[in-house]
Protein backbone atom coordinates (compact mmCIF):
# COMPACT_ATOMS: atom_id res chain seq x y z
CA UNK A 1 0.00 0.00 0.00
CA UNK A 2 1.30 3.43 -0.96
CA UNK A 3 1.05 6.20 1.63
CA UNK A 4 1.62 9.86 0.91
CA UNK A 5 3.31 12.43 3.15
CA UNK A 6 1.54 15.24 1.33
CA UNK A 7 -2.16 15.05 0.51
CA UNK A 8 -2.58 13.03 -2.68
CA UNK A 9 -5.56 13.93 -4.86
CA UNK A 10 -6.93 11.39 -7.34
CA UNK A 11 -9.10 12.73 -10.15
CA UNK A 12 -8.94 13.43 -13.86
CA UNK A 13 -7.21 16.12 -15.90
CA UNK A 14 -10.25 18.43 -15.70
CA UNK A 15 -11.48 21.01 -13.18
CA UNK A 16 -14.76 19.34 -12.21
CA UNK A 17 -15.23 18.33 -8.59
CA UNK A 18 -11.52 18.56 -7.70
CA UNK A 19 -10.66 22.11 -8.77
CA UNK A 20 -11.74 23.79 -5.54
CA UNK A 21 -9.59 21.37 -3.51
CA UNK A 22 -6.66 22.28 -5.76
CA UNK A 23 -7.34 26.00 -5.26
CA UNK A 24 -7.64 25.61 -1.48
CA UNK A 25 -4.32 23.76 -1.39
CA UNK A 26 -2.57 26.40 -3.50
CA UNK A 27 -3.97 29.43 -1.64
CA UNK A 28 -3.78 27.74 1.75
CA UNK A 29 -0.12 26.77 1.51
CA UNK A 30 -0.41 23.00 1.06
CA UNK A 31 1.84 21.08 -1.30
CA UNK A 32 -0.16 18.24 -2.87
CA UNK A 33 0.56 15.44 -5.27
CA UNK A 34 -1.96 14.25 -7.78
CA UNK A 35 -2.86 11.30 -9.98
CA UNK A 36 -4.86 12.35 -13.02
CA UNK A 37 -6.36 9.70 -15.25
CA UNK A 38 -9.62 9.80 -17.23
CA UNK A 39 -9.69 5.98 -17.11
CA UNK A 40 -10.49 6.22 -13.40
CA UNK A 41 -13.95 7.68 -14.12
CA UNK A 42 -16.62 5.06 -13.55
CA UNK A 43 -14.05 2.40 -12.68
CA UNK A 44 -14.36 0.52 -9.39
CA UNK A 45 -10.59 0.30 -9.07
CA UNK A 46 -7.78 2.81 -9.49
CA UNK A 47 -6.03 2.20 -12.79
CA UNK A 48 -2.59 3.12 -11.41
CA UNK A 49 -2.59 0.71 -8.45
CA UNK A 50 -5.58 -1.62 -8.83
CA UNK A 51 -6.78 -0.49 -5.38
CA UNK A 52 -10.53 -0.55 -4.85
CA UNK A 53 -12.25 2.82 -4.57
CA UNK A 54 -14.27 1.25 -1.75
CA UNK A 55 -11.20 1.87 0.42
CA UNK A 56 -12.10 5.54 0.05
CA UNK A 57 -15.83 4.93 0.73
CA UNK A 58 -16.63 5.32 -2.96
CA UNK A 59 -18.31 2.71 -5.15
CA UNK A 60 -16.78 4.24 -8.29
CA UNK A 61 -16.73 8.05 -8.12
CA UNK A 62 -14.07 10.68 -7.70
CA UNK A 63 -12.37 12.80 -6.44
CA UNK A 64 -10.49 10.78 -3.86
CA UNK A 65 -7.88 11.91 -1.35
CA UNK A 66 -5.21 10.03 0.54
CA UNK A 67 -3.11 11.64 3.25
CA UNK A 68 -1.12 9.22 5.37
CA UNK A 69 -3.62 6.62 6.55
CA UNK A 70 -6.62 8.83 5.70
CA UNK A 71 -8.58 7.88 2.59
CA UNK A 72 -11.72 9.86 1.75
CA UNK A 73 -14.07 10.55 -1.12
CA UNK A 74 -16.64 13.29 -1.78
CA UNK A 75 -15.54 16.74 -2.90
CA UNK A 76 -17.06 18.54 0.11
CA UNK A 77 -15.20 16.34 2.59
CA UNK A 78 -11.94 16.75 0.66
CA UNK A 79 -12.34 20.53 0.42
CA UNK A 80 -13.17 20.83 4.14
CA UNK A 81 -10.20 18.64 5.08
CA UNK A 82 -7.81 20.64 2.89
CA UNK A 83 -9.05 23.90 4.43
CA UNK A 84 -8.68 22.47 7.94
CA UNK A 85 -5.01 21.55 7.45
CA UNK A 86 -3.98 24.58 5.37
CA UNK A 87 -1.46 26.74 7.25
CA UNK A 88 -3.02 29.95 5.95
CA UNK A 89 -6.45 29.01 7.35
CA UNK A 90 -5.35 27.72 10.78
CA UNK A 91 -6.70 30.78 12.63
CA UNK A 92 -10.12 30.97 10.98
CA UNK A 93 -12.98 31.01 13.47
CA UNK A 94 -15.77 28.44 13.39
CA UNK A 95 -18.05 31.16 11.98
CA UNK A 96 -15.60 31.88 9.16
CA UNK A 97 -15.29 28.17 8.44
CA UNK A 98 -19.11 27.95 8.30
CA UNK A 99 -19.20 30.72 5.68
CA UNK A 100 -16.53 28.89 3.68
CA UNK A 101 -18.51 25.63 3.92
CA UNK A 102 -21.66 27.43 2.75
CA UNK A 103 -19.90 28.70 -0.38
CA UNK A 104 -18.41 25.23 -0.98
CA UNK A 105 -21.94 23.79 -0.79
CA UNK A 106 -23.28 26.42 -3.19
CA UNK A 107 -20.45 25.56 -5.59
CA UNK A 108 -21.44 21.90 -5.47
CA UNK A 109 -25.11 22.70 -6.09
CA UNK A 110 -24.23 24.85 -9.10
CA UNK A 111 -21.78 22.21 -10.36
CA UNK A 112 -24.43 19.47 -10.23
CA UNK A 113 -26.94 21.61 -12.11
CA UNK A 114 -24.38 22.64 -14.74
CA UNK A 115 -23.43 18.99 -15.27
CA UNK A 116 -27.09 18.03 -15.60
CA UNK A 117 -27.63 20.71 -18.25
CA UNK A 118 -24.50 19.72 -20.19
CA UNK A 119 -24.70 15.94 -20.00
CA UNK A 120 -28.43 15.23 -19.77
CA UNK A 121 -30.81 18.06 -20.62
CA UNK A 122 -28.83 19.24 -23.65
CA UNK A 123 -29.16 15.80 -25.26
CA UNK A 124 -32.94 16.02 -25.08
CA UNK A 125 -33.56 19.76 -25.52
CA UNK A 126 -30.69 22.21 -26.04
CA UNK A 127 -32.94 25.25 -25.57
CA UNK A 128 -34.12 23.92 -22.21
CA UNK A 129 -30.49 23.35 -21.17
CA UNK A 130 -29.66 26.96 -22.09
CA UNK A 131 -32.69 28.21 -20.14
CA UNK A 132 -31.73 26.09 -17.13
CA UNK A 133 -28.14 27.38 -17.09
CA UNK A 134 -29.22 31.01 -17.45
CA UNK A 135 -31.81 30.64 -14.68
CA UNK A 136 -29.23 28.94 -12.43
CA UNK A 137 -26.54 31.58 -12.96
CA UNK A 138 -29.09 34.42 -12.66
CA UNK A 139 -30.43 33.00 -9.39
CA UNK A 140 -27.03 32.65 -7.76
CA UNK A 141 -25.53 35.72 -9.45
CA UNK A 142 -28.21 37.86 -7.81
CA UNK A 143 -27.51 36.32 -4.40
CA UNK A 144 -23.77 36.78 -4.76
CA UNK A 145 -24.19 40.36 -6.00
CA UNK A 146 -26.37 41.17 -2.99
CA UNK A 147 -24.19 39.52 -0.36
CA UNK A 148 -20.51 39.83 -1.29
CA UNK A 149 -18.49 42.99 -0.59
CA UNK A 150 -17.87 45.56 -3.31
CA UNK A 151 -14.13 45.37 -2.66
CA UNK A 152 -11.85 42.87 -1.00
CA UNK A 153 -12.45 39.30 0.00
CA UNK A 154 -15.73 37.77 1.20
CA UNK A 155 -14.56 37.28 4.80
CA UNK A 156 -12.96 40.74 4.96
CA UNK A 157 -9.51 39.23 5.45
CA UNK A 158 -6.37 40.31 3.57
CA UNK A 159 -6.32 36.97 1.72
CA UNK A 160 -8.87 34.71 0.02
CA UNK A 161 -10.51 31.90 1.95
CA UNK A 162 -12.32 28.91 0.45
CA UNK A 163 -15.46 31.08 0.05
CA UNK A 164 -13.62 33.34 -2.42
CA UNK A 165 -12.06 30.34 -4.12
CA UNK A 166 -15.46 28.68 -4.56
CA UNK A 167 -16.76 31.82 -6.27
CA UNK A 168 -13.63 31.96 -8.43
CA UNK A 169 -14.13 28.29 -9.32
CA UNK A 170 -17.72 28.96 -10.43
CA UNK A 171 -17.08 32.12 -12.41
CA UNK A 172 -13.63 31.73 -13.97
CA UNK A 173 -11.29 28.97 -12.79
CA UNK A 174 -12.64 25.78 -14.25
CA UNK A 175 -13.94 24.94 -17.70
CA UNK A 176 -15.72 21.71 -16.81
CA UNK A 177 -18.54 22.03 -15.98
CA UNK A 178 -18.89 25.76 -15.21
CA UNK A 179 -17.15 27.14 -18.30
CA UNK A 180 -18.83 24.58 -20.51
CA UNK A 181 -22.25 25.60 -19.16
CA UNK A 182 -21.39 29.30 -19.62
CA UNK A 183 -20.36 28.59 -23.20
CA UNK A 184 -23.51 26.57 -23.91
CA UNK A 185 -25.73 29.39 -22.60
CA UNK A 186 -23.45 32.20 -23.82
CA UNK A 187 -23.75 33.51 -20.27
CA UNK A 188 -21.80 36.58 -19.16
CA UNK A 189 -21.10 36.97 -15.45
CA UNK A 190 -20.09 40.57 -16.31
CA UNK A 191 -23.68 41.60 -15.64
CA UNK A 192 -22.91 41.08 -11.94
CA UNK A 193 -20.48 43.86 -11.12
CA UNK A 194 -19.34 42.58 -7.72
CA UNK A 195 -19.08 38.97 -8.90
CA UNK A 196 -16.57 39.83 -11.58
Amino acid sequence: MTTFENPHLIYAPIAGRAELARLIAAAGGISITESVNMANFGSKDLQETGESKKNYMSPSGMPLLQHGDLKVSQSGAIEAYMASIAPRYKDLTQQQRAVDMMFMGIKEEILQNCAKAIFTTQKEDKNKAVEDVCALFDKWGAVFEDQIPTEGFIQGLPYPTPADLALLNITTAGYMPFGSARKLAQYDFGKWEKVT
